[in-house]
């Protein structure tokens, strides 16, 4: 987000945030973010808002820019990979860009695909070699030429096995061949034979098993705890065990009819791991993987998933070939639901004895977001109705104001003046409990809108973090009264007007499925946000919650933006090589003492600006980034001074 927007943006939040009382300095707030300072000294308590990505580093990778360009870059916890069309690759440290090794891998001509990476290890396919280098120095352990061409990228997996109450690490590599076939490779007896050019005695051949499906498996693998699943281009769903004594056999298949559209992705929840599969017609599976096979729920889209998806909680976020972002639940399948404002639309009540029923009478009373900075609209959208008075009561919402009139945790309610005068507000008056609120109106007719200003408090949450979901449950009543043109014998046209009717509603908030339309690619996602691609490539930050874009910005020069499901980071790169991490950052606003002829106030305003130590790792949350040793100092001994 730019500095003109943002600084425009802070300053129409402080012009709509409300005064508020020095009492309320020691309220506390949630913080939201991992690191957030403390307020300094004379300020009250600080807010997260505005997310927008900040540069961490640039690095160039190893590469001819006059006649070669960048083909794939791949990330993981701890290393970017930037693989050049000829064979050029580069390792990065993820944290802050700086180079660990590069090297040529195959020939110019070779066709290689994306690399992977575990703990130790880089794999890449280069034609039909498999090179595996130590990820941290760029050793070479070993070349392994395959049986064939490699049909999409291998699987790298580490466990701990226990044997004979030894346990000991073993290291696979899982290789999609274009025969349809799946080979196991032992990493270990891989990198014995690269030492010393031969095989163990008791190894009469390197791979350790190979099932063959007999269908194109374009795809990619996906790894459970002890299973291994894939997804064929004629649409089945396999699972294999990976070792014990049905190491290599299917466990079970699961038959869509139709060709699979991305790969499969793995949901681990406490002791389920669950298998998402989607198919080129518009379906979504879901299977047990530790299962024979049960198919948990299917689920028909109105467009085929050809993006990568990805889990955070128990949400299941996927990209649509139509573009819309949508958001379903793990469990069930279901849309997860968004919620866009709390209203409610009165409408005319059913006749009473000896009254005139008010047909074609409808009032909106509606509020978005945080009532501190957005205020309650009240629109008449009558025919040839007037509104009389509108009355709002407060009791039955979630947050219960349990207040009398000499507590200061209370409601309270202002005119923005938005409307007053074109409404006809003539008069408001607060019960003494100062849970109701009655707005008396002269001139409210069709057409005209007022927006109220709610300076809610409460003594157990500040009033910038009440949203318009906490008041949900507002009884509302309106008097309208009907108007009728008539033209007197002079020519004049008189308004007259009947006897009000009251009609009444109480507000609720509007839900609706979680999507977000215009979409092109996912980069990454953070505790808040999903950063995304638009139609016209600008990075967008949507906020998981709500499906709101709090965020937008233009990176120039990224050619390549990859999907990063292992971190926080958006990773980008130019054809040149020009390899460039982002962290999402936050402007910190802060209550800020003001004085004034009554006395000090609080007014909300901008602090700082606040990013994360370190990138959040989604798959392991407790580990760290691994940094490279920098001296102290300079160790060259100085130049002498001429």
């Amino acid at each position: 987000m730019n500095s003109p927007f943002r600084i425009t943006l802070l300053l129409f939040l402080y012009s709509l945030s409300s005064s508020i009382t020095a009492a309320q300095d020691d309220a506390a707030v949630q913080a939201p973010a991992e690191a957030i300072p403390s307020a300094s000294a004379g300020t009250g308590p600080l807010i997260v808002s505005m997310p927008s990505l900040k540069k961490l580093w640039d690095a160039q990778a190893v590469l001819n820019q006059r006649n070669d360009k960048t083909a794939w870059v791949t990330s993981d916890e701890y290393v970017v990979v930037a693989q050049s069309m000829r064979g050029l690759v580069t390792v990065l440290n993820a944290e802050n860009g700086r180079e660990y090794w590069s090297t040529q891998v195959g020939t110019p001509d070779d066709v290689s695909l994306p690399a992977v990476t575990d703990r130790e290890l880089v794999c890449i396919v280069c034609g039909p070699t498999l090179n595996v280098f130590a990820k941290f120095s760029g050793k070479r352990l070993f070349s392994w030429r395959l049986p064939q061409m490699a049909s999409s990228a291998p699987l790298l997996v580490r466990r701990e096995v226990v044997r004979g109450g030894l346990t000991r690490i073993v290291r696979w590599i899982f290789v999609p061949l274009l025969d349809g076939s799946v080979v196991s490779y032992d990493v270990d007896i891989l990198e014995r034979f690269g030492r010393l050019g031969t095989l163990p005695k008791d190894v009469w051949r390197a791979e350790q098993w190979r099932f063959v499906a007999g269908e194109d498996i374009r795809n990619g693998l996906t790894v459970g705890d002890d299973r291994i699943a894939f997804a064929t281009a004629v649409g089945n769903v396999f699972a294999l065990d990976m070792f014990g004594a049905r190491a290599g056999k299917a466990r079970f298949q699961v038959l869509t009819r139709s060709a699979s559209s991305t790969e499969t992705l793995l949901s681990k929840r406490e002791n389920a791991e669950t298998l998402f599969a989607a198919t080129s017609d518009g379906r979504l599976f879901s299977v047990d993987l530790r299962s024979s096979g049960n198919v948990l729920w299917s689920l028909g889209l109105n467009s085929a998933v050809r993006h990568p998806m990805f889990t955070s909680g128990s949400d299941l976020f996927l990209l649509m070939e139509n573009g819309v972002l949508a958001k379903l639940d793990v469990r069930t399948g279901d849309a997860a639901p968004k919620r866009f404002g709390t209203g409610v639309v009165l409408s005319h009540s059913q006749p009473r004895e000896g009254e005139l029923r008010a047909y074609g009478a409808a009032v909106e009373v509606a509020i978005e977001g945080f009532t501190s900075f957005q205020p309650l609209k009240i629109a008449n959208r009558s025919a040839g109705q007037e509104v009389r008075s509108l009355t709002l009561d407060l009791t039955r919402t979630p947050l219960t104001f349990t207040a009398s009139a000499d507590d200061p945790a209370v409601a309270s309610f202002d005119s923005l003046g938005n409307g007053s005068e074109t409404t006809g507000l003539s008069s408001s008056a607060l019960s003494p409990d100062r849970k109701q609120l009655v707005l008396n109106f002269t001139s409210f007719q069709p057409n005209d809108l007022l927006y109220l200003k709610l300076d809610l408090e409460h003594p157990d949450m500040p009033s910038w973090k009440i949203r318009d979901y906490n008041l949900a449950g507002i009884d509302v009543a309106a008097q309208v009264a009907p108007v009728r043109a008539s033209v007197e014998e002079s020519g004049d046209v008189v308004l007259q007007s009947f006897p009000p009717q009251t009609i009444s509603g109480r507000t609720e908030t509007r839900v609706e499925p979680w999507k977000v339309d215009g979409i092109t690619k996912v980069l990454a996602f953070t505790d808040n946000s999903v950063y995304c691609v638009d139609r016209n490539g600008s990075i967008l930050a949507i906020n998981q919650e709500t499906a709101e874009i709090l965020g937008k910005q233009r990176l120039a020069d990224s050619d390549i933006r990859i999907f990063n499901d292992r971190t926080d980071r958006v990773i980008v790169s130019t054809l040149s090589g020009r390899v460039s991490a982002w962290t999402e950052t936050r402007v910190m606003l802060g209550l800020i003492p003001l004085p004034t002829p009554a006395g000090l106030t609080w007014v909300l305003g901008p602090e700082a600006e606040v990013s994360p130590e370190f990138a959040k790792f989604h798959r392991n949350p407790q580990a760290r980034p691994v940094m490279p040793e920098v001296p102290d100092a300079d160790t060259r001994p100085a130049e002498p001074v001429e």
